[in-house]
């Protein structure tokens, strides 16, 4: 098969996403400038709002002003909320693996706190762990369902023979596509010994391992 696409050619408001992405990517533009790009994109601002105004920031009360959550969330988060719905509007894609990105971030924030680390580093980095899972799902989903029975380390063994490198190898190339920061990517790509990385190992493993559980007890009849 051929490699999985990481640049989402062609995908509906793509234009203006990448434009979010390269504002917040510019130190010389401030989060004023950011908010009017994100408010283009009313999915998007919406989307914003959501995540910062969810329980992995603690904002107290309900908070309205874009500029304000677009700070709050930072401009990793910004970024990673985009690419995530740059995928997410490429196609659909199984639920789960959207539930599992967002428990996987709510739980790297919380440890990331605990342990002196930034929380909206973690969230950010958490949220795009699956991105490679994600677009396998939509480029080859009959692929996708048949490497879902596995468990990783079988999984990791497919995924190279079929596409010449695992998801999370797909992931760290749409990182690097779009240019996100080295250390960053390395963390995500939970390869070395920084904090960050240990603690994304250790969340993917957990929830990963929650779902299998619900999932064995959602088919049992018993």
């Amino acid at each position: 098969m051929d490699p999985i696409e990481v640049e989402f050619n062609g995908v509906a408001d793509g234009s203006l996403l990448a434009d979010v992405m390269a504002a917040v990517g510019d130190d010389s533009i401030g989060f004023h400038e950011i908010a009017d790009i994100v408010a283009r994109d009313s999915v998007l601002a919406t989307e914003v709002m959501r995540m910062a105004n969810s329980r992995y920031y603690g904002l107290a009360g309900v908070v309205q002003s874009l500029q304000f959550v677009c700070a709050v969330v930072g401009a990793l988060g910004l970024r990673s909320i985009t690419l995530t719905e740059l995928g997410r509007r490429r196609g659909r894609y199984p639920s789960e693996l959207n539930t599992m990105s967002q428990a996987i971030a709510a739980k790297a924030g919380v440890l990331a706190r605990a342990q002196g680390l930034d929380p909206q580093v973690a969230i950010a980095a958490g949220l795009l762990v699956n991105l490679g899972r994600i677009l396998i799902a939509q480029q080859d989903p009959v692929g996708f369902a048949e490497l879902s029975r596995y468990d990783s380390d079988q999984r990791e063994q497919i995924e190279l023979e079929r596409y010449g490198e695992t998801a999370i190898g797909v992931t760290l190339r749409a990182l690097q596509h779009w240019s996100f920061p080295e250390d960053f990517i390395a963390s995500v790509g939970q390869q070395g010994d920084d904090p960050l990385g240990g603690i994304l190992k250790l969340v993917v493993h957990e929830v990963q391992e929650q779902m299998d559980v619900e999932m064995s007890c959602a088919g049992d009849p018993s």
